[in-house]
């Protein structure tokens, strides 16, 4: 899913959590954490269009453990309406993705990961690297503009310019 959905989603869920604990900054806070939880794909977008790597699916932030801690611990030993929010923006943020991207079912636990190695091909087989930049560039002011260099990347990588695909909007998704 992308920001745009994201932060539909973290919207509403934050404004059940400011309704349950009548905290803005709680729900507030749950709309931050809802879309920035995103920012760990820098670091898998680094090793696809840096590195040209594409066997790899770290996404370190999304994983049902942190989830499963922080319920656990809001019902045993500490509660505060930041925290409520925090783990509630994780859990809504992970929730969508799992129905909305390609991943397999166990694809965002952390544990499953490590021990699968990261390995992209069992944990998104239907994945596609090549095409995958397109809603990061829909999603940036003039992001347009940077689609010949994701392309290059993308070429390099794959060792043939005819994978990559035309110049223009890009793959359209009914998702974004």
């Amino acid at each position: 899913m992308g920001p745009v959905g994201h932060a539909s989603v973290s919207t509403v869920v934050g404004v059940g959590v400011w309704a349950a604990t009548g905290s803005l900054e709680a729900g507030a806070l749950t709309l931050g954490v809802g879309v920035l939880m995103d920012v760990d794909h820098i670091y898998d977008y680094y090793q696809m269009y840096i590195r040209k790597r594409h066997d790899k699916f770290y996404v370190l932030f999304h994983a049902w453990e942190y989830s499963i801690i922080g319920i656990a611990l809001l019902a045993s030993v500490f509660y505060h309406p930041l925290f409520l929010a925090t783990v509630a923006a994780h859990l809504s943020h992970v929730i969508t993705d799992q129905l909305h991207n390609h991943v397999s079912p166990l694809g965002y636990s952390i544990i499953y990961r490590i021990i699968k190695r990261f390995d992209a091909g069992t944990l998104s087989p239907k994945h596609d690297p090549a095409t995958s930049y397109w809603r990061l560039l829909r999603a940036l002011p003039y992001g347009k503009r940077l689609a010949p260099w994701f392309q290059r990347r993308v070429a390099e990588a794959k060792g043939s310019a005819e994978d990559s695909p035309v110049l223009g909007l890009g793959p359209q998704s009914q998702d974004d």
